[in-house]
């Protein structure tokens, strides 16, 4: 079988259908690519057999060599003469001449682990209107018994406080967010009444997490109510088990100047990790609990998590509201199927839930289901020019298509070639579904934006590239800059606040563009902690271009050090958007949140390892959680 041009075996197929397998074979130097193919009609992807074919026609074509296999894909070998069709089949491999570097030793990504197990899920229309009726039924009881009181009853006031943690918890504020916001203005204007007599450290806490959730600038010095006269913490607190774990979560709300909770959160993070050693002592639901917190507390982790987290707490305690609980089952299962039922297109299938997770932890909430798809689209289309470009590219050929995309004219796509060709060709593609949205919307001017943003990213990885191809040590900060901004930092923000349909205004965008401090330090915090996970893997590829490398060599200090520095680091970054996201009133709150929830998810992607590329551990856990587990109403 004769292969011709790659880009002519690309014409043959949309853009929009591209499916990224990513399954590699290296051969001389070459690696390349198997996009999907379809035999008889029939459609697979699963890996298996390789399939040796003849010298491909390479006229006229540049970056084309001997194709030797295909090892991608497994279909039946028939009799006689098979014919295969590729729907793409394209060199991802800058040609390798005689005695040249050959830049990386590539890091096979393993294919997804879910198949077609999502997509052969099949939602009936009835079934999700069924649970939508259900729900507004269970509205306006829970409306009514939450927030139906009189101003001047302060208990009252504290139950409608404590109810909206739960609410909050449960991924149900966005449903009574104009109750929520008035509650609290109101009683935020009533603070010290409130606070003078209480003593428990549960409803304390609960209430100074809430507040400052929703912007409103508690005092931390409320806590000095549970010090001893020698200024340390009282020990009966720890007879209170549930008021310490609200304690530690209040203490994640610390700013620079918040002291009193830097030292409470070391008082009960001691007392929260010898507890959860010892299972006996507490009921099993609270001991979850406790372990979850102390893997990533509430305020760091991402909603869509807490939710699903929560939810199973809350039906274990013995005084929950049955209303509440049974709406907050509604919603997640009516949130499951909401998506499904605009899931990606077929041929984004093989990172598909796994960057559709990324999209919900920027927002989970139902009405933002074509914020979370353009998100899944935008986080491939970055891992996808990053491989495309670190990986496979060499200068020349980044700086062509770094160029092309500046100009952004599908016009100079002629002067690309091989895979920079594909490349540019699926930014394209993504961007003109984009367009349609917003164009729908009424609202052009977030493309512009977005192009500019995503231009940005492409300027910075070309620095990067030539930075680690040279080994070239550039000042640390200098790096982390760069690289934050490399690493889609701004770029995904600004992809969020697009996806927030009428929400995200111009000014929105130009707020963004003007780099405010609680964007700077988390596209900081992203580069340290994408550096810190992925050191090992880098220097095994060769890849000088890491923020722990640079610190190591720069300050003469060992992995170790380096990395309990990037630590202190991050613990800093954390208090400092904290502090910004209080003083920040220009902007609305749900714009403030895409931030807010951008470095949260930062949290999620490197605590452990790089989630989204490691198909197993606990990104596992997380889609199963939210996709698979039943949850019994």
């Amino acid at each position: 079988m004769e292969l011709d041009r790659a880009d002519i075996l690309w014409e043959a197929s949309s853009v929009s259908g591209l499916e990224i397998h990513r399954r590699d074979l290296d051969f001389n130097g070459w690696i390349f690519c198997c996009l999907g193919f379809s035999e008889a009609g029939r459609h697979s992807s699963s890996a298996g057999q390789s399939w040796v074919f003849g010298k491909s026609n390479v006229s006229g074509s540049r970056n084309l060599c001997e194709l030797r296999s295909f090892g991608c894909c497994r279909f039946a070998q028939g009799q006689g003469n098979t014919t295969v069709t590729f729907r793409c089949a394209v060199c991802l491999s800058p040609t390798v001449k005689s005695g040249q570097k050959n830049y990386l030793n590539f890091s096979k990504l393993l294919p997804s682990q879910w198949g077609d197990h999502f997509l052969n899920i099949s939602i009936a229309d009835s079934d999700f209107d069924v649970l939508a009726r259900e729900m507004e039924v269970l509205k306006p009881k829970l409306r009514k018994n939450i927030f139906t009181f009189s101003s001047r009853d302060k208990d009252a006031m504290k139950r409608s406080i404590l109810s909206i943690h739960v609410l909050d918890s449960l991924g149900l504020a966005y449903i009574f967010e104009k109750e929520i916001v008035e509650t609290l203005k109101h009683a935020f204007e009533k603070i010290d009444e409130l606070i003078t007599d209480e003593n428990d450290l549960y409803t304390v806490s609960i209430m100074f997490r809430v507040f400052r959730i929703y912007g409103h600038n508690m005092l931390s010095d409320v806590f000095d109510r549970f010090k001893r006269n020698d200024g340390k913490f009282k020990e009966s607190l720890m007879e209170d088990v549930q008021g310490m774990l609200s304690f530690y979560e209040a203490a994640h709300f610390r700013t620079t100047t918040d002291h009193i909770l830097d030292e409470a959160l070391s008082f009960t993070l001691d007392y929260l990790e010898s507890l959860a050693t010892d299972s006996k002592a507490i009921p099993p639901h609270i001991l979850k609990h406790i372990q979850n917190a102390l893997y990533i507390p509430q305020h760091q982790n991402v909603p869509v998590l807490v939710a699903r987290e929560y939810l199973s707490f809350y039906e274990q305690e013995e005084e929950n509201d049955e209303t509440l609980l049974k709406l907050a089952k509604l919603n997640f299962k009516w949130w499951r199927e909401l998506d499904h039922t605009k899931s990606l297109p077929h041929g984004f299938r093989e990172r598909t839930f796994e960057s559709w997770f990324v999209g919900s932890m920027m927002y989970f909430e139902p009405q933002f289901s074509i914020g979370r798809i353009m998100s899944a689209k935008f986080i491939l289309l970055l891992a996808f020019l990053d491989d495309a470009c670190d990986t496979y590219g060499s200068i020349p050929e980044v700086e062509s298509v770094v160029n092309c995309l500046e100009r952004w004219d599908p016009e100079y796509m002629e002067n690309l070639y091989g895979h920079m060709k594909t490349a540019f060709k699926f930014v394209m593609s993504v961007y003109k579904e984009f367009e349609e949205i917003l164009k729908s919307q009424g609202r052009s001017f977030a493309l512009e934006k977005m192009i500019e943003e995503f231009k940005i990213v492409t300027r910075t990885n070309l620095d990067l590239i030539k930075w680690a191809r040279a080994g070239q040590i550039p000042n640390f900060d200098e790096y982390v800059e760069a690289g934050g901004a490399e690493a889609g930092s701004y770029a995904t923000i600004a992809c969020s606040i697009m996806g927030l349909g009428e929400i995200g205004k111009k000014e929105d965008f130009e707020w963004l563009l003007s780099r405010p401090k609680s964007v700077r330090y988390l596209a900081r915090k992203t580069r340290l902690l994408d550096d810190i996970t992925d050191f090992e893997e880098d220097m095994n590829k060769g890849y000088t271009a890491n923020a722990l490398n640079y610190y190591m060599k720069q300050h003469g200090v060992t992995k170790k050090e380096a990395s309990g520095e990037f630590h202190k680091m991050i613990g800093d970054i954390n208090k400092i958007v904290n502090e910004e996201c209080l003083k920040t009133t220009n902007i609305s709150r749900p714009v403030l949140m895409q931030v807010v929830n951008y470095g949260r998810m930062v949290n999620i992607l490197y605590t452990s390892d790089d989630v989204y590329n490691h198909r197993e551990g606990k990104l596992k856990d997380y889609l199963t959680a939210l996709l698979v587990d039943p949850i019994h109403l």
